[in-house]
């Protein structure tokens, strides 16, 4: 049995026909764009199930708090701990207000907020606990972060807007 051979001139420089360009990677920028589904328009890009999932828990947080707050507040040595709640369940309404209006205005992601969540335990809260633990995973997914970084770019600023002088 014998073996093909190549021919003589195989891997040979030839001039009379170019190299290839080298294959080129596709562009990466440094860093994370949010890219819309396809089919959504321009103005309004479709939320990721995460920022809703973050938009429904303080919905939900917002509530229990509230009525944890007014327990606590009807209790006269537990106060304190009434207040603290009442003030989380408002921080967490007017979040969830804001992730969920439409059209979408510029808007950060909560960290603090969710670490109120967290320390909402002293007043029993588990709830409270549970989804600042979440909302903190969930912040830190890389399409919660390309989201939040496209809805804060996507401001509309006066074309002669002016930076304040120091």
């Amino acid at each position: 049995m014998t073996y093909p051979q190549p021919p003589d001139d195989y891997g040979r420089y030839q001039p009379d026909q170019p190299y290839p360009p080298p294959p080129q990677q596709p562009y990466q920028p440094y860093q994370i764009q949010y890219q819309p589904p396809p089919g959504a328009g321009y103005g309004s890009p479709a939320k990721p199930g995460a920022v809703l999932t973050i938009a429904i828990m303080a919905i939900i947080d917002a509530v229990i708090s509230g009525l944890s707050g007014i327990v606590w507040i009807l209790t006269i040595c537990g106060a304190p701990l009434g207040i603290y709640s009442i003030v989380v369940a408002v921080l967490a309404g007017i979040y969830a207000y804001k992730l969920l209006q439409e059209p979408p205005q510029p808007l950060q992601p909560n960290k603090t907020l969710a670490i109120l969540q967290i320390v909402n335990i002293i007043t029993g809260n588990i709830f409270s606990l549970v989804f600042g633990i979440v909302s903190l995973v969930l912040y830190n997914q890389p399409e919660v972060q390309a989201y939040f970084a496209y809805r804060n770019s996507a401001a509309n600023y006066p074309t002669n807007y002016q930076p304040p002088r120091y």
